[in-house]
Parts: C-alpha cells; sequence; structure tokens
C-alpha cells in the first residue's frame, strides 16, 4: 500500500482554507493563503483589541480612580495634594497600558507560530525571583498607593508611627518623610505602616493638667481653673478657637505632697498646643493671685506630722 503524500506546509483547518478548498485550490495552496493572510489579519486584530482595551481602561481608572482621589483631596488642606492625586491616577494608567502592552506581545508571539514555552518558563524565573528579592518594594508601593487614595494623612499632618512622631513634609509611593520636634528627619517605608495615629485632623482635646500643694483647698484649686477657663472662653480673642465650653475632670492624680487636677476645652487640632499655652498660663496666673501656690514654697514638703493622704485616681465626672 503506497503511503500517502503529505504537504511540506501544514496549517490549521480555518474558514479560508475551507472555501479555497471547496473552490478547488490545491492543498498546499490553500494552506499558503492559510498561513499568509489569516495570521496578518489576526495580529492586527490582537492589536487594535488590545489598544482599545487599553485606552478605556485608562479613561476607566482617570475617572474613577481620579474621582477618588479628588474626593480625598478635598479633606485635605496641602496644596500638593491635588498634584499628587493627578500622579497617582497617570500611575496607575501607564500601569495598566504596559500590562495590556505585555499581554497582547505574548498574543502576538503565539499566533505567528513562535515557541513561547522557553520564554515563558525563564520569564517565570526571573520573576520568582524579583519577586523575592523586592516583595519589600512592591509592598511599600501598594501602601503608597492606598494611603494616597483613601487619605488618611496628608503633607502638613501630624502623624504617629509606632514610636515616631512628627509633621509629613512628603509622601512618595514608596516612603514618607517625617520632621520631629528636634528637627530630626525619619524616613518610614509605606509597607511598614500598619497603625497610624492623625492629630491633625478635626476636633482635638486641649487638656492642662495643674500639680499644686496638697495643702491646698480642692474646692478652691476646681473653682480658680473653672473660672479661668471660663474666661478664655468667654474672650473676644480666643472664643472661636473653643468648640465646646470647657470641662474640668477635677482630681486626677496624687502623690506625698501634691495632687493633680485637670481641666480641658474642645478646640481645634491646629489650635490645640495655642489653647493649651492660653489655658495653662491664665490657671497659673490666677492660682498664683489667690495664694495656692503660695501655701507650700517650693522645696517644703507637708508639715512633719501630719497624716498622708490616702493616693486615689477619682474617674471624670
Amino acid at each position: 500500500m503506497p503511503l500517502a503524500a503529505t504537504s511540506p506546509i501544514v496549517a490549521d483547518d480555518g474558514w479560508l482554507y475551507d472555501v479555497l478548498r471547496w473552490a478547488g485550490v490545491s492543498q498546499p495552496t490553500a494552506a499558503h493563503w492559510q498561513e499568509v493572510v489569516i495570521k496578518p489579519v489576526t495580529v492586527v486584530m490582537v492589536l487594535l483589541v488590545a489598544a482599545l482595551v487599553a485606552w478605556l481602561g485608562s479613561r476607566i481608572i482617570r475617572r474613577w480612580v481620579g474621582a477618588a482621589a479628588h474626593k480625598a483631596v478635598a479633606h485635605a488642606d496641602s496644596p500638593r495634594a491635588s498634584a499628587r492625586a493627578l500622579t497617582l491616577t497617570n500611575l496607575l494608567a501607564n500601569v495598566w497600558r504596559g500590562v495590556i502592552v505585555v499581554i497582547a506581545l505574548f498574543v502576538v508571539l503565539g499566533t505567528i507560530g513562535l515557541n513561547l514555552t522557553p520564554l515563558l518558563a525563564g520569564a517565570t524565573v526571573i520573576g520568582a525571583t524579583l519577586g523575592f528579592g523586592a516583595q519589600s518594594m512592591v509592598r511599600d508601593l501598594l501602601a503608597g498607593v492606598l494611603l494616597t487614595v483613601e487619605g488618611q494623612f496628608d503633607i502638613g499632618d501630624t502623624i504617629m508611627v509606632g514610636d515616631t512622631t512628627g509633621t509629613v513634609e512628603d509622601l512618595t509611593l514608596r516612603v514618607t518623610r517625617l520632621r520631629s520636634d528636634d528637627g530630626t528627619v525619619w524616613y518610614v517605608p509605606n509597607g511598614e505602616i500598619r497603625k497610624l495615629a492623625n492629630s491633625s485632623r478635626g476636633w482635638a482635646q486641649a487638656t492642662v493638667d495643674i500639680a499644686v500643694p496638697v495643702v491646698a483647698g480642692v474646692d478652691t484649686v476646681l473653682d480658680t481653673m473653672r473660672a479661668a477657663a471660663d474666661s478664655v472662653s468667654t474672650d473676644p480673642r480666643y472664643a472661636p478657637l473653643c468648640l465646646e465650653p470647657p470641662r474640668v475632670w477635677g482630681v486626677v492624680a496624687t502623690a506625698a505632697d501634691t495632687f493633680t487636677c485637670r481641666i480641658s476645652v474642645r478646640t481645634s487640632s491646629t489650635d490645640r498646643e495655642r489653647v493649651a499655652r492660653i489655658l495653662r498660663q491664665e490657671i497659673a496666673l490666677r492660682l498664683q493671685a489667690a495664694g495656692v501656690f503660695a501655701a507650700a514654697p517650693a522645696g517644703e514638703s507637708a508639715p512633719l506630722g501630719a497624716a498622708p493622704r490616702p493616693s486615689r485616681d477619682d474617674e471624670p465626672s
């Protein structure tokens, strides 16, 4: 039995191959036209679809992610927040286009008949190596994207990350730069920010603790502190800074020769330190005028033989 003749050109059956064979074209010619016409058309279609998907994805990112970023900017007071939101949106759009280009490239290489197995194997090894080596950097970048979109803090905010407290001077996708009160600059990778405290948003409590000699009258001290706080809160210069009437907590701590009284006023986060200083100064002046600090000169303890006052921590009223 003679062996069947085989064609040197082998192609997968396609609609053009079937049409040409139905029209009476020989098998080698039909296979040749299948290869010459269908593959270039497929490549062009892949490129067109990739360009369309990249364009649509960029539009969606700019509309949805950009809207979320601008919403976060609306709650921030930094003049650089708007520019950073635009930078983030452009970055995500570029990443999307890059991913689409890589996928389209692999599809085109597979369409023209290139064996992708060695290429994919090498890319897998390289990707795994880079993934293990740069996983902390990838984590920092993703955390930076989320921090920027969610607007957890902005440039100029005072935050506490772990045991580090400072004012945010710069925020990038990889690292956050803080400057503490003593001038030290701290660089905190965004991936290490698991929990932070932002003391620059909304309202805050200006709390003042005053330690007075134990021989002073508790009622006298509390009445004097209340009068001083009321004077500050009703002063036309400071009344806009006080969001609520002052609150006297009472005695919050005791020691052998002193006890500590606390008072607080709700104010804005940016005015907390200023209001606290004003309260502390006014209370000190009034306590001096009332002779409270004169009851026990500095360095002099309670009279000998006096029964020690029991220590206790009273709950605020």
